[in-house]
């Protein structure tokens, strides 16, 4: 397989020759957007709060210098650093004066792990593996890391409803630990079920920033959420490999950016 580097991990061609689960998630939302970056045809927009993330886990990796000369864009005209900066400098602090979070992030960082996994490649990068804790931790900001918001969610009858969730929940974040758990216990050779500890250190970007360090072992979850990955995989492959035509969503960036009308439609079915 294609060897990969932290310079080449986000890079087309890795993203081409693996699945992560960003793509995967990716993939589910809309077939069409991933294929047309893959094929060199769109570039999803970066944002501030995606960089805002990015400086916090260059202060973990300790790239943080290196990260500040190549982001000249984090400072106003007057060379002072913008307000999100501000208050990602102030998450960095409140980590660094907490000694249990600091402990919890100790062990080796930004780790590339590969495995083959449901009929593809797959790579994950660890923000921290501690292999004398079998402990695998992943750094988070957010916004709030106790408030709870709405999100639409199937229940047990295939109907779509509204229900109150965590920040955990709202962004899929057993997902994450399920397909990082299992990447990595393949990669290291253990046993089926033999996972690492899964651990959250997550910041908010509140005015004073909240922290807690969140325990995401939970193997009957875990095993959920890869039956269901294993589930949606075959149709996944199909569709990156050509033999499948990817569906559009009709409802992201690059969709209403290549959008073409064909018909009148009326007002309700807005």
């Amino acid at each position: 397989m294609f060897p990969l580097t932290k310079d080449n991990y986000h890079s087309t061609l890795a993203n081409t020759c693996y699945m992560s689960r960003g793509q995967y998630k990716n993939f589910l939302d809309c077939e069409a957007s991933v294929m047309a970056s893959l094929n060199g045809q769109w570039v999803e927009p970066s944002s501030i709060a995606l960089e805002v993330g990015q400086y916090v886990h260059s202060w973990n990796d300790g790239t943080r210098r290196e990260f500040i000369a190549n982001h000249s864009n984090m400072f106003t005209q007057k060379l002072t650093l913008k307000k999100e900066y501000q208050d990602a400098d102030k998450m960095i602090e409140t980590l660094e004066r907490d000694p249990f979070a600091m402990y919890c992030l100790e062990g080796q960082k930004e780790v590339i792990v590969t495995a083959f996994m449901f009929g593809a490649w797959w790579k994950v990068m660890l923000d921290v593996q501690n292999n004398e804790r079998r402990r695998i931790v992943d750094l988070k900001t957010t916004r709030s890391v106790t408030e709870h918001v709405w999100i639409v969610v199937e229940d047990e009858f295939g109907k779509k409803v509204n229900r109150k969730v965590s920040f955990v929940e709202a962004y899929q974040y057993p997902l994450q630990n399920a397909i990082y758990s299992e990447v990595e216990r393949i990669a290291m050779g253990r046993d089926e079920g033999d996972w690492s500890e899964f651990l959250i250190v997550a910041v908010s970007k509140e005015k004073s920033p909240d922290k807690a360090i969140i325990n995401m072992t939970d193997p009957e979850r875990l095993v959920k959420e890869l039956a269901e990955v294993e589930a949606n995989m075959p149709r996944i492959i199909a569709v990156k490999s050509g033999l499948e035509e990817p569906r559009r969503c009709e409802c992201c960036d690059y969709c209403r950016a290549t959008k073409v009308l064909t018909k009148v439609v009326k007002y309700t079915e807005l």
